[in-house]
């Protein structure tokens, strides 16, 4: 199994980090490789909660919150999807790091490489800005490490 590390260093708390990651349905505002996210679950936080993401320009994808941990670290388990892929799991952990925050991610297939940095940007830029979505620009301070 391959597993693919990437760090961020996010200029906001982990409290409003997280709050931008919890938010299942708005993965749409901030990871550029998704047009559409809406919960599919009857709860929409917590262990078990679950997501439909609409991918651009086509696909679709499912995936259930496994660890839940505010503030601190959530997980995600892919579980239906259009795409040639037989397991996903990826995780992210949220550390305080000098007024903003350090978001540490694993993802278990290295072909999602591109992915995660279009995410780790969209993400950077949209807790930054407030809650704004922004789909241009880099990852101003984004890291990376396979093993």
């Amino acid at each position: 199994m391959t597993v693919l590390e990437n760090e961020i260093r996010i200029d906001a708390p982990p409290e409003k980090v997280w709050s931008a990651l919890a938010s299942l349905d708005a993965l749409a505002e901030y990871d550029p490789g998704v047009s559409k996210a809406e919960v599919v679950s009857e709860t929409k936080q917590g262990p078990g909660a679950a997501r439909k993401c609409d991918l651009a320009p086509g696909g679709w994808f499912k995936e259930r919150v496994g660890t839940w941990r505010p503030n601190e670290a959530l997980s995600f388990e892919l579980y239906e999807c259009t795409l040639p892929v037989r397991a996903l799991r990826h995780s992210y952990t949220l550390v305080a790091d000098a007024g903003g925050t350090l978001l540490d991610a694993l993802i278990v297939r290295r072909k999602w490489s591109a992915g995660i940095h279009g995410f780790f940007s969209g993400l950077k830029r949209y807790v930054e800005s407030g809650g704004h979505p922004a789909r241009e620009g880099n990852a101003d301070g984004l890291r990376s490490r396979s093993r």
